[in-house]
């Protein structure tokens, strides 16, 4: 849950907030928890540096819920430490590495115009190939002695070493979305060869959003971990014969199913929200997200109806991490780094986990925080209708791939549409 283009992909006064969100529990067991230690001398250096400076924060900008969680929880926690904080909203993150790269050409060393960057994936690679990322400041960062370094799913991103160039915000889950007014649970497909019968059974009622968005990105890959031979076929680094064997079964599979697409496969989605309207007018019957909250916070906002439901196919789902990067030429990467280390936070970890908020995984690991917290993070994750069990949702996940499967599978649809 982005790049999630987030990826793809993108702060209130706490208390009402995490009075609403922890009624379950002890808000002070929180504060006791996560409460900081004594900073280093190099630490508070970078606060002192940070005082007083506007934080550029590129990021993906296509859902409310984020951008309202950014806007009304992180920036007024941020203004406490003298920090200001400038959402950039982009429609694709590499929008914010491409800018970047542009300033290294053109020889701006210092003084550029991104500080912080929401990013994971081909474009954390891409950044990070080129030489566009701060390295060697996630793990110095307070809180992430909160972080586990040693899970995979934190020490590489797509397959690639992170090294130190990016501080984990959150985790998210792929889940398909129904309309339960209008798809019986038994009627459901669990697998992609059962969702090209439904989708022939039902003429435009199914669609995706067209790469290079995100979703559909991702939707695709998991197609082809499918007819591929399932994602450990994929695992390690890229192998053009991997690719070679898998890919001519995806646009065989995407040329059986094209016909049956809503507008019959002529046209696609840009991106999520707009799969969101199409679902909510009731022109198809599916959808997609990544919240470990599944849809509570979109239906909620009314972006969804409530007969919205979410379910897993039998094979399971993508399940990763998303990340911060700070650019090599940020103006300002000490407050880049306070807000990064702010974003580690517990309690604002907390508030994003919330389904009534965002219902954005974890990027730090309950058990370094205490009990307390730990059960603050069961209470919030409701689980019911439009939340799925989290011990389900561990039990079928699997990580995703190199990511220049992720580029090829862009390059190939855009051949594949023409």
């Amino acid at each position: 849950m982005t790049r999630i283009r987030p990826t793809t992909s993108s702060f209130p006064l706490m208390a009402p907030l995490l009075t609403a969100l922890l009624v379950t529990a002890t808000p002070r067991a929180v504060a006791q928890a996560a409460a900081p230690a004594k900073p280093s001398a190099a630490w508070a250096a970078t606060e002192r540096a940070a005082r007083g400076q506007t934080v550029n924060f590129y990021m993906w900008g296509g859902s409310d819920n984020i951008n309202r969680y950014v806007d009304t929880v992180v920036a007024p926690a941020a203004r406490k430490l003298g920090v200001t904080v400038r959402r950039v909203p982009v429609t694709d993150t590499a929008q914010a590495v491409n800018k970047v790269l542009g300033e290294k050409r053109a020889g701006k060393v210092r003084g550029g115009s991104v500080d912080l960057i929401w990013i994971n994936g081909e474009n954390f690679r891409t950044a990070q190939q080129a030489g566009l990322l701060k390295t060697g400041w996630a793990e110095s960062l307070p809180n992430a002695r909160y972080v586990n370094w040693k899970s995979p799913a934190i020490r590489t991103d797509f397959g690639f070493p992170v090294n130190g160039s990016e501080s984990p915000w959150g985790s998210a889950q792929w889940q398909y979305v129904y309309d339960s007014a209008r798809v019986k649970p038994s009627e459901l497909p669990r697998s992609f060869a059962a969702l090209a019968a439904w989708a022939q059974r039902h003429p435009g009622r199914f669609t995706f959003p067209a790469p290079p968005n995100f979703y559909g990105n991702r939707f695709l890959r998991q197609a082809m971990f499918e007819l591929g031979g399932g994602p450990q076929a994929f695992a390690g680094p890229f192998r053009e014969a991997t690719w070679q064997r898998a890919s001519p079964k995806l646009w065989s599979y995407l040329d059986g199913l094209r016909p049956n697409l809503w507008r019959g496969g002529r046209t696609f989605p840009a991106d999520l929200p707009q799969l969101y309207t199409l679902f909510a007018n009731g022109e198809v019957d599916f959808a997609f997200v990544q919240n470990i909250g599944g849809v509570a916070a979109e239906v909620q906002r009314g972006l969804l109806p409530k007969t919205a439901r979410v379910y897993l196919f039998d094979a399971g789902t993508v399940s990763d991490t998303h990340f911060v990067a700070i650019p090599f030429n940020a103006a300002h990467a000490a407050g880049a780094q306070v807000l990064a280390n702010l974003l580690l936070r517990p309690d604002l970890q907390l508030a994003k986990l919330s389904g009534d908020t965002w219902g954005d995984g974890l990027g730090i690991d309950p058990g370094r925080v205490g009990p307390a917290f730990s059960a603050q993070v069961k209470a919030a994750l409701k689980v019911g209708p439009y939340t799925l069990d989290p011990a389900l949702l561990a039990r079928r996940s699997f990580s995703d791939v190199d990511a220049t499967y992720d580029r090829r599978v862009q390059d190939g649809f855009r051949a594949w549409l023409k």
